[in-house]
C-alpha cells in the first residue's frame, strides 16, 4: 500500500519533520549523485511563497551532504532570458540555501519523445542521469491544471522555451495535463517532500492568496501524495485530469482508501479553489449557449505593479500580447488560455478576471 505522511511543521523546526520523513522512507545516498529539485517558478522572493522555501532546501542539503551524497540543487524556471536561472535562484533565496550545490541544469539536454502525443521535448540530462531524484514541490493550486504538486513539479525537467511551446501545441487543459504526466513518467522521483507549511489557494501557482496549511507532506509516490493534497484542497482526486490520467497509466494510486495516510490530512476549511475547478459544477453548455464570450480567459493588469518589462509578451505562446504605452494589451483571438503571462509575471501584476460563470459560483459559495 502507498504511504503518505502529513506532518505538522513550521519553518523553525523542519529538521524534526525531515527526521521522520527519512525514517519512514530511508534512502541510501552515500557516494551517490542526488538531484534536489525544488519548485522554482521564477524570481519570486521567499515571502511570496511562490517557490519552495529556502529553509526547507537548506535543511535537506545539510542532511544529504552529511549522509555522504553528492548533491545538486537545480530546476528550469519558467522565466526566460540570459541569466534567468541564476536570477531566479538568487531572488528566491534557494541559491544561497543550496550551500554551493546550486547548478544551472538547462544544459546539457536530451531530446525525448513524449508517448502518445507525437511530439518531442528537450529535457535536462541532469534529471535523467542522477542516481537519486528528490522532488521538493510546493502545496499550491494551479489555474490551468487545478493543482501544482509533485507531478507538476516535474514539468521543470523541460528546458527554457520548450515549456511555452508545449503550452501552444497542447492548449486544451485536459491534453496538457496528460503531457505533464508524460514528462513526470520520464523520471519519477525516488522521494517527494512537499513544502506545505504555507500553501497557496485560489488561482495559483503565483497568486497572492496564501493559506497556513502547517504541514510537510512526504511520500515515495508523487501520485499518491498529490491525491492527498488534492483532497485537502476539497477536490476529488479522480476529477483532477492529471491524477486520473496518471492512475490510468499505472503510475500510482489516487483512491484514498488504498493510501496509508499518517497524520491529519483533513480537508482545509474555506480553502479557495482555482477557477479551473468550476468545469464540473454546472454544465458548461448552459453558459456557452447563453453567454458565449463571458467564460473565456480575460486578464487584469495592475498599473501600480506593472513595470512594462515585456516578459509576458515574450513568454506568450500565442503571441497575443503587445506592450502599448506602459501596459500589456491582449489580443484575445490569439490567446490560448495557458495563463503563462499571469503565472510568470515576477511583479504579480497580472490577475485572471472572473467571468460571469465564476462570479455566479463565488456568489453561491461553490468556489
Amino acid at each position: 500500500m502507498y504511504k503518505v505522511l502529513a506532518i505538522e511543521a513550521n519553518y523553525e523546526a523542519v529538521d524534526e519533520a525531515l527526521e521522520r520523513v527519512f525514517e519512514t522512507f530511508p534512502l541510501d545516498v552515500a557516494g551517490k549523485r542526488v538531484l534536489l529539485k525544488p519548485n522554482i517558478l521564477g524570481p519570486f522572493t521567499p515571502e511570496s511563497h511562490v517557490n519552495t522555501s529556502p529553509v526547507l532546501v537548506r535543511a535537506l542539503v545539510n542532511r544529504l551532504k552529511s549522509a555522504g551524497a553528492e548533491v545538486t540543487v537545480g530546476d528550469n524556471p519558467g522565466a526566460r532570458g540570459y541569466g534567468a536561472v541564476e536570477k531566479s535562484g538568487e531572488v528566491s533565496g534557494i541559491k544561497e540555501a543550496s550551500l554551493g550545490t546550486f547548478a544551472n541544469i538547462s544544459t546539457p539536454v536530451r531530446t525525448i519523445e513524449l508517448d502518445r502525443h507525437g511530439k518531442t521535448a528537450n529535457v535536462s540530462s541532469a534529471v535523467l542521469d542522477t542516481d537519486v531524484l528528490i522532488s521538493v514541490p510546493k502545496f499550491k493550486t494551479h489555474v490551468l491544471t487545478e493543482i501544482s504538486g509533485a507531478i507538476k513539479n516535474s514539468y521543470g525537467f523541460i528546458v527554457g522555451g520548450e515549456k511555452t511551446r508545449l503550452h501552444r501545441d497542447f492548449s486544451d487543459a485536459r491534453v496538457f495535463s496528460q503531457v505533464v504526466v508524460e514528462v513526470f513518467r520520464l523520471r519519477q522521483p525516488d522521494l517527494v517532500i512537499m513544502d506545505g507549511i504555507v500553501g497557496m489557494q485560489g488561482n495559483g501557482p503565483s497568486a497572492k492568496t496564501l493559506y497556513p496549511v502547517g504541514k510537510i507532506l512526504a511520500s515515495d509516490s508523487g501520485v499518491a501524495l498529490d491525491s492527498v493534497m488534492a483532497a485537502m484542497m476539497g477536490l476529488r482526486p479522480a476529477d483532477v485530469d492529471m491524477l486520473a490520467y496518471a492512475a490510468a497509466e499505472g503510475l500510482g494510486e489516487i483512491d484514498l482508501s488504498k493510501i496509508d495516510i499518517e497524520g491529519d490530512a483533513s480537508p482545509l476549511k474555506k480553502f479557495k479553489k482555482p477557477i479551473s475547478s468550476i468545469q464540473r459544477l454546472i454544465p458548461r453548455k448552459v453558459f456557452e449557449v447563453f453567454y458565449p464570450d463571458l467564460d473565456r480567459a480575460r486578464f487584469r493588469v495592475d498599473p501600480m505593479l506593472c513595470t512594462a518589462c515585456g516578459s509576458c509578451r515574450d513568454l506568450c505562446p500565442g503571441k497575443a500580447i503587445t506592450i502599448q504605452g506602459k501596459l500589456p494589451t491582449y489580443d484575445y483571438s490569439r490567446c490560448v488560455a495557458c495563463y503563462c503571462c499571469m503565472e510568470l509575471c515576477s511583479e504579480r501584476a497580472i490577475e485572471v478576471q472572473d467571468s460571469l460563470r465564476v462570479r455566479v459560483y463565488r456568489k453561491i459559495g461553490l468556489l
